[in-house]
């Protein structure tokens, strides 16, 4: 198992915490486009090239949820595909449940072929079982 990632700095909690606003709003394009505000960030202050990536796979799972949606098979598909490796071996990050965010995307990535699965309120997972407010 992977350590947990270093803090977010400067204005990369503000996006983050956004994200899971918007994430647990089932406003899946939202939560994208917020953590990719602080994936950004963290890009230009060389953050940790694992931890950079460990963003982009949130932001995926974001875009998985968004493809699913819109019923995008190839679009769930590939984030799937892409966002699995940046994702494992993570067991917290930030206050997620990096472990529980699989186990909660999985079956919508496996219903690929369908899109038939409601998103009703999906929220994003917390380590230790709790939700952040």
């Amino acid at each position: 198992m992977r350590e947990e990632p270093a803090p977010l700095c400067g204005d990369e909690p503000t996006h983050f915490l956004h994200g899971r606003e918007e994430f647990d709003a089932g406003r899946w394009w939202e939560a994208h486009e917020a953590w990719e505000e602080a994936w950004v960030a963290m890009k230009a202050r060389h953050a940790e090239p694992k931890e950079i990536l460990l963003m982009q796979g949130l932001i995926q799972c974001a875009a998985l949820l968004y493809n699913h949606r819109r019923g995008t098979t190839r679009g769930v598909r590939n984030q799937w595909a892409k966002l699995q490796p940046k994702l494992d071996g993570y067991h917290g990050a930030w206050g997620v449940d990096v472990l529980d965010l699989l186990t909660l995307i999985r079956p919508f990535a496996m219903d690929a072929e369908e899109c038939s699965m409601s998103q009703d309120g999906l929220r994003l997972p917390w380590t230790g079982g709790a939700h952040h407010d």
